[in-house]
């Protein structure tokens, strides 16, 4: 089965429950206290204040609390996400889980991120954000013209955000006679009033380095395709004032034949954002995560039975032979498949880990498999086997 994980924006409300659950979980535990220890600052006491007028605070609060719900995931469901899904900031999220950095790194640019719009929006205290509950192409309709209001993100079929001065969104609301909430941000994000934060962002990540292979990925939301990974320094910039294209990026991944998607924000919020979907499932308290056991049961039951040996082993057989070449046949692919079925059930280290993927890609390329293919066969082997 085909899952994606998708990962909150800024905002997102963290209840004593959820808390209670990262602080219980030795890993997510971790996870705040290296925050802890990186930032000197108290994250575990931010984690269910108020934040919605400190965006710095309310993004690395969002970050850290992504990152323990992806640990929780990792340990109670433990299967392979063919793509992540970050919700603007949530997008940095993404990359962090797909590899593009190591936490740490991610920590240090979402304080950095976070910084600069906090900057951008002192003194700024007009500008907010509206969600609009109508679809997209009746709130473009309706704004044609308008030089004071933007549509920020496109959430659901029907749910639009619009940014600018409050006193016109709310003025726009009202005289449309449009549902709507004010949402607890702090400026007009993702419209060109963020530009000076894009350019302070893109300056400061120069020095920065990325990981170019992703182990799974990354949708756009900027975009709605394929993460543009060879550009990543202008797209986290840029993305600070581009509109989150957020359900052209849901139908992207079902067109790719997603067939399950978990909400690993701590609210539920993707579950609400599409009332009518069946297969968007919350993961934010032990009932939520008990139900996705139970839907995947199957799945995750034949999952844990292999080891890294076992399952390289299946890669192996379960690809075709397109190479004429019987002689490199012998020496290679039957030599390491002979090597790595030696070795099933033994304990694995991390030097064990590279080796195999080393000898399977290697395996793999003597059969001919064409390299995309490869690369996804290694990716899904490297998350499961850390």
């Amino acid at each position: 089965m085909k899952i994606a994980l998708l990962l909150a924006g800024q905002g997102t409300k963290v209840t004593e429950q959820v808390k209670e659950l990262w602080l219980n979980n030795i890993e997510a535990r971790r996870l705040i206290e290296v925050a802890e220890a990186q930032l000197q600052e108290p994250i575990e006491a931010w984690l269910t204040s108020d934040l919605s007028q400190d965006t710095r605070k309310a993004q690395l609060v969002t970050y850290i609390g992504s990152m323990c719900m992806y640990q929780l995931y990792k340990e109670a469901i433990g299967l392979y996400p063919s793509y992540v899904l970050g919700h603007s900031l949530g997008e940095i999220t993404g990359l962090t889980i797909a590899g593009a950095m190591s936490y740490e790194e991610g920590l240090q640019l979402v304080d950095i991120r976070g910084k600069a719009m906090k900057a951008v929006t002192e003194g700024k205290e007009h500008l907010g954000m509206m969600a609009i509950f109508a679809s997209p192409q009746r709130v473009e309709e309706l704004l044609a013209g308008s030089d004071q209001i933007y549509v920020a993100n496109y959430n659901s079929p029907k749910q639009t955000v619009i940014a600018g001065p409050k006193q016109e969104l709310q003025e726009f609301a009202k005289q449309n006679r449009l549902e709507n909430v004010l949402l607890g941000v702090s400026g007009a994000f993702h419209t060109y009033h963020m530009q000076e934060a894009a350019d302070r962002v893109y300056e400061q990540l120069g020095e920065f380095t990325f990981n170019p292979n992703l182990i799974t990925q990354v949708i756009s939301n900027k975009h709605a395709s394929s993460y543009p990974i060879d550009h990543i320094r202008e797209e986290i910039a840029s993305q600070i004032v581009s509109p989150v294209k957020w359900n052209q990026s849901i139908d992207l991944a079902k067109h790719n034949g997603v067939q399950l998607f978990v909400d690993l924000s701590p609210n539920g919020m993707f579950v609400k954002m599409f009332k009518e979907s069946s297969s968007i499932f919350a993961f934010h308290n032990e009932d939520n995560i008990a139900a996705l056991r139970t839907e995947l049961k199957d799945d995750i039951e034949v999952s844990r039975h292999y080891d890294l040996y076992a399952r390289a082993l299946g890669v192996i057989v379960s690809t075709k032979n397109n190479s004429d070449d019987a002689e490199a046949y012998e020496n290679i692919v039957m030599t390491g498949y002979n090597q790595i079925k030696s070795r099933i059930g033994e304990k694995v280290t991390g030097e064990d880990i590279g080796k195999t993927l080393s000898l399977l890609e290697l395996i793999l390329r003597t059969k001919e498999v064409p390299e995309d293919e490869i690369m996804d066969y290694r990716n899904k082997l490297a998350w499961k086997v850390g």
